[in-house]
């Protein structure tokens, strides 16, 4: 191993380490932004090391390990809290995407959803029937240049982000992107539920 691997390799490291210290303290709500966070305290470039996904993920299961004996429960009702909103968007189709279905959510974490809608306006004059408060930031996409709003509002005290993407996207996000249904949401509580009751009774 060469002494430039060497040092992009600890530096990985370092990033994922306080990465992971900031969404365990909830400093961080998401790993885009515990990632652009730590690379500017340690005075680094995410671009000369990398994402630093998978090593900012284990570092988070550490901590969870560590100091978050509630993490099962929490990561529970964090889904549970995404099934309901499925449930209120399911005209749109939703997905779940994002740490709280990848299971390294915690009490902190805000809820990632995925609709499809060639007309975001729809969605956002849906929230407005519903007298949801919510703001719109819109990006750049691959998909023909389209505008790719993402909206954020709040559900019973967490913050939820909810992705519009083009329906040319469907197809191509899934070969690249975990993602789960509404139906696929409700087998994973299901599958946790044993799972808790399980460890709470040994």
């Amino acid at each position: 191993m060469s002494i430039t691997t060497t040092l992009i390799s600890s530096q990985r490291d370092k990033i994922a380490q306080r990465a992971a210290q900031l969404i365990h303290a909830g400093l961080a709500k998401n790993l885009d932004q515990a990632r652009r966070q730590a690379c500017l305290e340690l005075g680094l470039s995410s671009k000369e090391v990398g994402a630093c996904t998978v090593e900012i993920e284990a570092e988070m299961a550490h901590y969870q390990h560590l100091f978050s004996p509630d993490f099962d429960e929490d990561l529970l009702q964090l889904r549970q809290k995404s099934l309901a909103l499925m449930d209120f968007f399911q005209q749109f189709e939703p997905y779940l995407i994002g740490s709280v279905l990848k299971g390294n959510a915690n009490q902190h974490s805000d809820i990632n959803l995925l609709v499809y809608s060639d007309d975001p306006k729809v969605i956002e004059i849906f929230l407005l029937n519903q007298q949801i408060d919510y703001s719109s930031k819109e990006r750049k996409t691959q998909y023909r240049q389209t505008d790719s709003p993402t909206i954020a509002f709040w559900f019973d005290q967490t913050e939820v982000h909810l992705q519009i993407l083009p329906s040319v996207a469907r197809h191509q996000y899934a070969k690249k992107h975990e993602r789960a249904n509404y139906r696929q949401l409700q087998q994973l509580i299901a599958n946790c539920k044993s799972t808790y009751i399980l460890a709470s009774e040994e």
